[in-house]
């Protein structure tokens, strides 16, 4: 069966080459992610001669790429504090999402900042807020939360890793209900054609305007079960919307 891999491998290669990565270079991350997969499929470690069959590569290839994973610290997956801190803000029943005082004792963005982060002064994590659009400082000293999330300014390491991060999750999910018996992920779209633009543009407002309230509903439950219920476990949950001009 020939896959049609160019649907998904296309956009991945249009942004790496934005972001300058050379062919060499993703070829080497294509290979250790190969090793990874046939790994995980065979459910533990397995030997090179079966990890040649399972992925093609050559054994004297596996062993070198095996010395490379033992030298070579995985990064850590990160989470993202700024995040952290719009969905607090807004989960926490006493902010609410309201527009709080930039410092005191009580609810403020100054304590609201040290609870996500120590390590970080809140005017730091303020003025990247300020940047990005998802806040504004008024006259009286009171910041404002104008956006429900925090987007990283375009073309950041930030924008890139959530990328990664939520297209990664995306196809693991599509991925695991490709292989599994019963599918255990939630993984639905609708697709249209033969619209117009402005159609299109309706239909994109109409999508915004759920899904953003869908997700503040989910944070809110979800903050509330992780001071609750708390335990080992993730998720992630989002949403696209994707359209284009068609070739006739």
């Amino acid at each position: 069966m020939t896959l049609p891999l160019d649907i998904f491998l296309k956009p991945l290669a249009r942004l790496m080459i934005a972001r300058g990565v050379l062919f060499s270079a993703a070829s080497r991350q294509l290979k250790h992610a190969y090793i990874r997969g046939a790994e995980d499929h065979a459910g533990g470690a397995v030997t090179d001669s079966r990890l040649s069959v399972m992925t093609g590569l050559q054994r004297r290839d596996l062993a070198k790429l095996r010395e490379e994973r033992e030298t070579e610290d995985a990064p850590p997956r990160q989470v993202n504090h700024l995040s952290r801190l719009v969905a607090k803000w807004q989960a926490d029943p006493e902010m609410n999402g309201a527009p709080l005082p930039r410092r005191g004792d009580g609810p403020s963005f100054d304590t609201l900042a040290r609870s996500v982060r120590q390590d970080v002064h809140p005017k730091a994590m303020l003025d990247q807020l300020v940047a990005a659009g998802t806040v504004a400082i008024r006259d009286d000293d009171t910041v404002e939360l104008l956006q429900p999330s925090y987007q990283p300014l375009p073309g950041s390491s930030e924008q890139l890793a959530y990328l990664f991060d939520n297209v990664g999750d995306h196809l693991a999910a599509a991925t695991e209900n490709l292989l599994a018996d019963h599918p255990p992920h939630f993984e639905r779209a609708v697709h249209y054609n033969q619209l117009s633009e402005k159609a299109v543009t309706q239909l994109d407002a109409l999508y915004r305007e759920r899904q953003m309230a869908l997700l503040q509903e989910l944070n809110a439950a979800a903050a509330e079960l992780q001071a609750s219920d708390p335990g080992s476990c993730r998720f992630r949950a989002g949403g696209y919307f994707y359209s284009e001009e068609e070739e006739t």
